[in-house]
């Protein structure tokens, strides 16, 4: 049998079906995950800073402002497609220089439209892992360096603090609000993945920290899947999205360092996530603490894509597995050879949303394709 190569898709042209229900070949599934890329590939939410935007108005084209998170996820995802033809690399080049600058002038702040400049450590992270991985596929040196310099931002958070902040203290200077993204701390699991780019270029503490992270997760007194639903407390529901990052992040750990504990830890996170699928086969954004009413659940795309990523990774039965990826291609907006996820499909005003896009393509090649895998370092 011929080894597989890192992220790379080989299309068998015959329908299969997995006894274990994880992977299957379906018509169109391969096609439309192409044609997501292509969207990206072409800057489908790029804007003429060279900035990626989170998402894109279907009905006007309006964009959302620059987003240095999700610049970084685009930057990492077009490195494992390296090397690209010249329209697409001039593209990623002008996105690594939008985050180059901001690095070099120390502007680490998330959204400033936003959040002021409230500086977040996953967005750091993410933004740190994209121009590494950005800078070797291209030879970029001046990328791995900010690379580098932001990943040293969040070594020096974790030991000035105690522990990596969700926002650094004294950066934030408008009220952030109550939500996963300040109040709990789980889904920065999912910075481990920054941290080891960074250490396989140079940068040991971060490895250190990275280690730290994980045995924390790992080493809870009780339950530790109980202390990482915990974790991702928005008010009083749990956000499925960040437990999906944390379930990523020592996925990431778990294969990197080949640790039991910290796969088994996500595949267990993985589970639980799967058991809030909806009827229609599609993820809520949040779902209740235990003994608080519901609301009436919002299927949210990236969830879905999530879930079915980490499915495919860890090999998992799951239930009502194809209706999730069939519920996954109907919130797909087509136009010409390319292809968009929207966030809310169901939502009055559709957005083309660009994570979960870029989740998505990674989501349906694995399912469409056994032989199609992920290293640690391309997982978006």
């Amino acid at each position: 049998m011929t080894a597989p190569v890192p992220g790379v898709r080989q299309q068998s042209r015959r329908e299969t079906r997995e006894q274990n229900g994880v992977s299957f070949l379906s018509p169109g599934v391969l096609d439309t995950a192409e044609a997501i890329s292509r969207w990206i590939c072409r800057g489908g939410t790029q804007s003429s800073s060279g900035a990626y935007c989170g998402w894109r108005r279907l009905g006007n084209g309006e964009l959302s402002p620059p987003y240095p998170e999700i610049t970084g996820y685009t930057l990492g995802f077009l490195s494992s497609l390296w090397p690209l033809d010249d329209a697409d690399t001039a593209r990623a080049a002008a996105g690594c220089a939008w985050l180059v600058s901001r690095s070099e002038a120390g502007d680490l702040s998330a959204r400033p439209e936003k959040t002021g400049r409230a500086v977040y450590t996953f967005d750091v992270a993410m933004t740190a892992h994209g121009l590494i991985r950005h800078g070797l596929a291209a030879g970029d040196d001046r990328a791995v360096a900010a690379g580098l310099r932001n990943a040293e931002a969040l070594v020096a958070a974790e030991r000035r603090h105690g522990e990596l902040p969700c926002v650094v203290p004294g950066t934030a200077d408008v009220p952030l609000g109550e939500s996963w993204s300040v109040q709990g701390h789980a889904h920065l699991l999912k910075c481990v993945q920054a941290l080891l780019s960074a250490a396989s270029s140079g940068l040991k503490p971060a490895a250190d920290l990275a280690e730290r992270m994980v045995h924390d997760a790992i080493d809870q007194q009780g339950d530790p899947l109980d202390a990482l639903t915990g974790g991702c407390r928005s008010g009083d529901q749990i956000s499925l999205h960040a437990l999906c990052y944390a379930a990523e992040g020592l996925w990431v750990w778990g294969t990197h360092s080949e640790d039991p504990a910290s796969l088994d830890l996500s595949r267990r996170a993985t589970e639980w996530v799967w058991r809030q699928r909806l009827p229609g086969g599609g993820f809520p954004g949040f779902v209740p603490l235990q003994g608080r009413a519901a609301d009436r659940p919002v299927p949210q795309s990236d969830v879905l894509a999530q879930a079915l990523r980490l499915v495919a990774l860890h090999r998992l039965p799951a239930p009502g597995l194809e209706e999730a990826v069939t519920t996954l291609l109907k919130s797909v907006h087509q136009s010409g050879d390319t292809a968009a996820v929207c966030y809310r499909p169901q939502a009055r005003e559709l957005h083309l949303n660009c994570w979960a896009s870029l989740f998505a393509v990674q989501a349906l090649r694995l399912h469409a394709d056994s032989r199609y895998w992920l290293p640690w370092f391309a997982l978006v």
